[in-house]
C-alpha cells in the first residue's frame, strides 16, 4: 500500500482568509478572489507563468490595488504556508513502518521547491512527486493521477489519497484509489488507524 498526500492544508497550512484578514480586513473576499482565484493563479499552478509574472500581470490590471499586490506577495508564503504538526508526525509514521509516500499537489514547481529548501526533513520523506506546474495539468481532473500514476507504475487500487478537497477526492474514488478527506484539527494517525492502518 502507498499513500498520496496533498500540500496546501495537508501537509502545510494555506488559508488566504486569514492572512488577508490581518493586513487588508474590509477587503478580503475581493483581494482573495483577485489573486489567489484568478486565472492568473491557475496558470501559475499550471506551470504556465512564475510567480513574478502573475504579480506583474495584477499589478498592471490592478493599478489601484498594486502595493496591496506587492506586499502580497512579498508575505504569503512566509506566513500562509506553514507545516501542519499533526500531518508532519503521521508522514514520519507512515515512512518508520515503510510505506511508500507521494505528493500529488495543485503546485508550480518554483513553489514547491522554495518548501523543499525551507524544509527539505519533511520534503525528503517522500518517495516520488507530481506537481500540476509540472505536468500542466490540474486536479480533479483525471489526468494528473493519470499521469501520476504512469510515472511511478502504480496500481491506484492500492493507494489511498489524503486530500482537502471533495472533489479532488471524488476523482480518486471514481479511479479506484482509496481516499481521506482531510479535516481541520483532525487527528491524522487515528484517523487511518481507525481505517485499519498499520501505524
Amino acid at each position: 500500500m502507498y499513500f498520496v498526500f496533498d500540500i496546501g492544508n495537508v501537509l502545510f497550512s494555506w488559508n488566504p482568509d486569514i492572512f488577508l484578514a490581518q493586513y487588508f480586513p474590509d477587503d478580503v473576499m475581493r483581494l482573495k478572489q483577485m489573486i489567489f482565484l484568478g486565472e492568473e493563479w491557475k496558470r501559475l499552478d499550471l506551470g504556465e507563468l512564475s510567480l513574478q509574472e502573475v504579480e506583474i500581470l495584477l499589478s498592471e490590471r490592478y493599478v489601484q490595488d498594486k502595493e496591496a499586490i506587492h506586499f502580497i506577495f512579498d508575505h504569503f508564503q512566509e506566513e500562509m504556508m506553514q507545516p501542519i504538526d499533526d500531518s508532519i508526525k503521521t508522514v514520519k509514521a507512515l515512512k518508520k513502518k515503510g510505506y511508500k509516500l507521494y505528493l500529488l499537489s495543485n503546485l508550480n514547481q518554483e513553489r514547491y521547491h522554495k518548501r523543499y529548501q525551507q524544509h527539505p526533513d519533511i520534503f525528503s520523506l517522500f518517495d516520488g512527486v507530481t506537481l500540476s506546474g509540472g505536468v500542466h495539468e490540474l486536479k480533479p481532473d483525471q489526468s494528473i493521477y493519470l499521469k501520476f500514476f504512469h510515472q511511478f507504475h502504480l496500481e491506484p487500487s492500492n493507494g489511498l489519497l489524503i486530500d482537502d478537497n471533495l472533489a479532488n477526492i471524488q476523482t480518486a474514488q471514481r479511479l479506484g484509489m482509496q481516499t481521506l478527506l482531510s479535516l481541520p484539527q483532525q487527528n491524522l494517525t487515528q484517523r487511518l488507524k481507525a481505517m485499519g492502518i498499520d501505524l
